[in-house]
């Protein structure tokens, strides 16, 4: 059985990102171009990604950079959170295919979140990766209401909070 594409589309990575990766095909769209990115990130192919840089846009971005930048990542998964097709911007309102992603990673042990909002723009019947602008990740959001710290403590001692659980351990 062959290995799920990291990408998680869910199939096989021979069907899915693997020939893109390995030259024998080219991404339809911007969505299928940004999954084949993730994945040569997980699998260290980091030629693709400069491939797969618009020509225009690819004076700064070399493989062995991108290699040494993240070789202590550890790619954990990939969401895609939007897609749009021919979306005016630029300077020159020229028309983009965007794709907003959020990808989870490892760092030294820590678990971190790189949002984005990507821009690709077709040449020569291909498309290719412009550039991309930071997304904040998602606030953070409760499950419970927070106690106070007069508020009777959540344990049930009856006592206030601030004067069970909530005591400072100092």
């Amino acid at each position: 059985m062959s290995q799920l594409c990291p990408c998680g589309s869910g199939q096989s990575l021979d069907q899915c990102c693997g020939p893109h990766i390995e030259g024998a095909s080219w991404p339809q769209n911007a969505e299928s171009l940004m999954r084949s990115r993730y994945s040569a990130y997980v699998l260290g192919r980091h030629q693709w990604l400069v491939e797969t840089t618009h020509p225009d846009y690819r004076e700064n971005v070399d493989a062995d950079k991108l290699a040494e930048q993240t070789r202590d990542i550890t790619w954990l998964r990939l969401d895609i959170a939007a897609t749009e097709n021919d979306v005016p911007a630029g300077e020159h309102g020229e028309l983009f295919d965007v794709v907003e992603f959020y990808a989870y990673y490892e760092l030294e042990g820590i678990p971190r979140q790189l949002g984005e909002r990507s821009f690709f723009q077709r040449k020569d019947d291909k498309i290719y990766y412009v550039d991309g602008v930071a997304l904040r990740p998602d606030a953070y959001r409760r499950q419970e209401p927070k106690v106070g710290r007069n508020d009777p403590c959540p344990c049930g001692s009856g006592k206030k909070y601030k004067k069970c659980c909530g005591a400072s351990k100092s």
